[in-house]
């Protein structure tokens, strides 16, 4: 096993992010909830006064939700940035890592198509179980950092929406990741290939995969987001996933031995 400039390039870059992750992590942990405590439970205390002692109509809630976020703006401290952002680099982390082992492993072929059903539908599966858990995780962790009125169905909507917007999500990526496996089983080429002649599919192949690619760069930018340790990770094997079914669908095919 030969560890080239790359590896050890990519393994010098998990152990930052780990040890980034672990000081974020610390920085967390010594950072207090809010800027004053006393005043914000005071100031909570009153506004459930209202609704709790009270008999609040609809208008009422919504003031209350209104007042109750004012509450989470003014009394914010950077402790659940900092924990978001050690989450990322951790998850970032790890995979660099486990980028490093492969690349140690296979070498210059991790730059190659991959053809095997298995290896990319399960990328895929992981892909897609890292994204829904990224969109869930920012209603779930509002809740458990009591960033939530528990008058209102501020987390049942998110989940939902984070479980709805899985369709689409879903059924792009399979549309975009299958079809290439079927069709192209005997292409190989380089993954970052852009064209070759004819230019015209690889013209298509680019057009159509786009949108896709600049889907999964936002995906990896969402890092600082409460959902970043998972949605980044995500972004990567999409991204990953996308280039390799547009080098399938560009690639030339290899002709089968006689």
């Amino acid at each position: 096993m030969k560890l080239t400039p790359a590896v050890r390039a990519t393994a010098a870059i998990a152990l930052i992010l780990l040890l980034a992750g672990a000081v974020l992590l610390w920085l967390a942990a010594v950072t207090p909830w809010h800027t004053d405590s006393n005043a914000y439970f005071a100031d909570l205390r009153q506004l459930r006064a209202v609704l709790y002692f009270g008999d609040p109509d609809a208008e009422t809630l919504r003031q209350a939700t209104v007042r109750f976020a004012a509450l989470q703006t003014q009394y914010a401290t950077h402790k659940w940035l900092y924990a978001d952002l050690a989450y990322a680099c951790l998850s970032l982390g790890a995979c660099a890592a486990i980028l490093a082992a492969l690349a140690t492993r296979f070498g210059a072929r991790l730059l190659r198509t991959q053809k095997s059903a298995l290896v990319v539908l399960g990328v895929t599966v992981l892909a897609l179980v890292a994204t829904l858990a990224g969109l869930a995780a920012d209603p779930l962790h509002r809740f458990y950092r009591e960033q939530l009125p528990e008058w209102s169905d501020a987390l049942e909507i998110p989940l939902a929406g984070a479980l709805v917007a899985m369709i689409p999500i879903a059924t792009i990526t399979l549309l975009l990741v299958v079809p290439p496996l079927i069709f192209r089983r005997r292409a190989s080429g380089p993954l970052l290939v852009f064209t070759r002649p004819p230019h015209w599919p690889s013209i298509v192949a680019n057009v159509v995969y786009a949108l896709p690619l600049a889907f999964a760069v936002f995906l990896i930018t969402s890092l600082a987001s409460r959902g970043g340790w998972a949605l980044a990770p995500a972004g990567l094997m999409l991204l990953w996933l996308f280039l390799n079914g547009r080098a399938l669908w560009i690639a030339p095919k290899v002709e089968a031995a006689p």
